[in-house]
């Protein structure tokens, strides 16, 4: 039998709201929201409850979402001092990003997850929230991130690993810990790129304890995760090293790919839409087989530099194709590079 309305109840929610909103606390104003929705909902109201939903559903918050989790993270640093994240305020857009095939699914199945994640809760359901995104490097793990985070007006933070891990024995899995109780606290998606430095299998045969004590903290934060508040994106190009462990806590595994010919022809439109081309952008993304949607987009911005600091009226398509191999080439001469020794 569903509890009976109270007017008490949903005057003191209203109240909270108001508040919220006349002090500019966005995460604040959606959260008190959210609590009127449930509270109808439990009360069998679903009419208005559905509603204020949808309502909810057409707002997102304004831009001081991520300058308040700043503000309240001040203090989140380690032993020496060093800031654990970094925030920023995601400005992406759907037209920067070239996502296809499977990848696309399963990125907009999260999006409409947390954008109806108080109907989800209603029927005891909870949206995707902790997220593995592997493939090599420059193909979109990061800037999707972004993307997600702007799409659904929730802060932005990248969690800084040269500070995280400490030879301290157990502060790295303490400023795990700290990271993670912000996460719960703030609504916000939370970035752990490189994320294999801190989720490496436990079997590790040159493991002394330590990695084990850090896999293990890194378990109970992903536990602990409040899915209705952030959502937690591990990301690497070494999602063979994860422990198994953590592999079964993902809600959702996303693969980025290389990009295929349609992608780097759908990039290079966007990202060409303003200069004047001498050629064909279909001969570039044909000849640029293997480069990554970074190595593109740093070919083309070079070439339009190229263009503004000679003054020509138009650039080569020729002339891209060449900058983008060139980065392609930079970057597999270092990621082949071995380290020396002294």
């Amino acid at each position: 039998m569903q509890p009976p309305f109270s007017l008490g109840g949903f005057v003191e929610s209203l109240r909270r709201l108001i508040i919220s909103h006349g002090t500019h606390d966005d995460l604040a104003f959606r959260e008190n929201a959210e609590t009127l929705v449930r509270e109808l909902s439990v009360t069998n109201r679903p009419g208005e409850a559905k509603a204020l939903r949808d309502a909810l559903n057409t707002i997102s918050l304004n831009g001081k979402g991520a300058s308040l989790i700043h503000s309240r993270s001040v203090s989140l640093t380690n032993r020496s001092g060093e800031t654990l994240v970094t925030f920023w305020q995601p400005k992406v857009s759907r037209e920067s990003i070239v996502l296809a095939g499977e990848t696309a699914v399963s990125i907009e199945q999260i999006l409409i997850e947390h954008k109806g994640r108080c109907r989800l809760q209603e029927a005891g359901l909870q949206p995707k929230s902790r997220l593995l995104f592997w493939g090599p490097p420059g193909c979109g793990k990061t800037k999707t991130a972004e993307l997600i985070a702007s799409e659904l007006g929730y802060g932005f933070g990248v969690m800084r690993l040269s500070s995280i891990i400490s030879s301290f024995v157990g502060e790295t899995a303490s400023n795990l810990q700290k990271v993670f109780n912000l996460a719960n606290s703030q609504q916000m998606v939370l970035l752990l790129d490189e994320a294999d430095a801190v989720a490496k299998n436990r079997d590790d045969r040159n493991d002394v304890g330590e990695l084990k004590r850090v896999v293990n903290s890194l378990l109970q934060c992903l536990d602990g995760l409040d899915k209705l508040k952030s959502i937690v994106i591990f990301a690497s190009n070494h999602q063979h090293l994860f422990d198994s462990a953590v592999w079964r806590r993902f809600d959702d595994v996303v693969e980025f790919p290389k990009p295929s010919e349609s992608a780097r022809f759908a990039q290079l439109t966007y990202l060409a839409s303003g200069l004047e081309l001498r050629g064909s952008l279909k001969e570039v993304a044909k000849r640029t087989s293997g480069s990554s949607f970074a190595e593109i987009e740093r070919g083309v911005l070079e070439i339009a530099k190229l263009k503004v600091l000679s003054n020509s009226p138009s650039v080569a398509a020729a002339d891209i194709v060449t900058a983008v191999k060139r980065w392609h080439a930079k970057h597999e001469a270092a990621r082949r590079q071995k380290p020396q020794r002294a």
